[in-house]
């Protein structure tokens, strides 16, 4: 008590305000080391070590280390695990950039092999599609998003066309395959 006596002055009214002072000095300083540490992790964003705590922006930058590196499944993961979070802008984002690893994915493959892998173009486009109409409808001015959904409706696939039938039936009349009445009356 003696300490508090000595550190806060005479009056009532200044002691509170200088506790005050202190406490809001003190979480200053708290938010100033968390912004710090924040930063140096976003210096280097390959070195940044995930746990259920950590903050969005720094997954955010973790999955785009992620894909610049190729880890294009490790980086949806992380994208997936931000998806529902933060501000509209923060979630367009998060769409764009998986919407752009799926069509980085596709259109390699669609210029590469064409139809032989249209199953699986077809699928990432899809899912670019999707992911881009997503961003839009949360930011309809993203233009990026505009440019980067009409190249993948460009690169879409044509539908699979399905094989010609080998059948050589004759079509005579359609009466004589249609069942009616036996011959006869009442």
């Amino acid at each position: 008590m003696a300490f508090l006596k000595k550190l806060l002055p005479g009056t009532p009214a200044l002691g509170l305000a200088t506790l005050a002072f202190l406490g809001l000095a003190a979480y200053e300083g708290l938010a100033w080391s968390r912004f710090e540490r924040d930063n140096r992790a976003l210096a280097e964003p390959g070195r940044i070590t995930l746990t259920d705590d950590t903050d969005r922006e720094l997954v955010f930058a973790a999955a785009r280390a992620q894909a610049a590196r190729g880890n294009e499944q490790e980086a949806l993961r992380l994208y997936n695990t931000v998806l529902r979070e933060g501000t509209p802008e923060f979630r367009e984002r998060v769409h764009y950039n998986i919407a752009n690893l799926y069509l980085r994915e596709a259109a390699p493959l669609w210029n590469a092999v064409g139809v032989l892998e249209y199953a699986r173009v077809d699928t990432l486009v899809a899912l670019a599609k999707e992911s881009y109409r997503a961003a839009l409808r949360l930011n309809p001015d993203a233009w990026d998003a505009r440019y980067n959904l009409e190249y993948a409706h460009r690169i879409t696939p044509p539908p699979k066309e399905r094989a010609k039938s080998d059948f050589q039936g004759s079509k005579s009349s359609v009466f004589a395959t249609m069942p009616s009445l036996p011959g006869g009356g009442p």
